[in-house]
């Protein structure tokens, strides 16, 4: 096909694919570069067709195709979109819970305050942390239970939890 005859076929093909396009997307500008992405393909592979009637049906075809492309795009992009806005937001509210956690252990008295950060920072259990202060494990127990109670409603009453 010459590329006179080539120019001639886009031009009259060009409105009845935006108007397919149209009817992909409502968004005129996205059909408009759907269009413009079909008949830039179509060009590339021009000198291979044999007719007017190859150039129509592969137009229609790489428009469509386009048009597909930019909606899988476009949902792509929303889906990092919202996905990146609810892991923002989790890491802001796990930062904000940390900080009004670290504001109340500081409330604890002194002897809960050391149970506590040995059992939730230290990870030690009830009968490590009797051995490591010389506490019953019963008074380890019961100061951890205040410190808890303290904790949760001290969160609570702040909004926190």
């Amino acid at each position: 096909m010459k590329p006179e005859t080539f120019t001639s076929i886009v031009s009259q093909l060009r409105p009845r694919l935006l108007n397919l396009a149209l009817q992909f997307d409502a968004d005129t500008d996205a059909a408009e570069d759907a269009v413009q992405e079909a008949l830039m393909r179509l060009w590339t592979t021009w000198e291979k067709l044999l007719e007017a009637a190859d150039a129509e049906r592969l137009a229609i075809r790489l428009t469509k195709h386009a048009c597909i492309d930019a909606y899988r795009k476009r949902q792509q992009t929303v889906a990092l979109k919202e996905h990146t806005a609810t892991t923002n937001d989790d890491a802001i509210q796990e930062v904000e819970l940390q900080n009004a956690l670290e504001r109340v252990v500081a409330t604890l008295p002194s002897a809960e305050r050391r149970l506590w950060t040995m059992f939730a920072e230290a990870q030690m259990d009830s009968a490590q942390i009797a051995a490591a202060t010389g506490i019953t494990i019963r008074s380890v127990s019961t100061m951890l239970s205040s410190a808890r109670h303290h904790i949760v409603e001290s969160l609570k009453k702040g909004g926190a939890l």
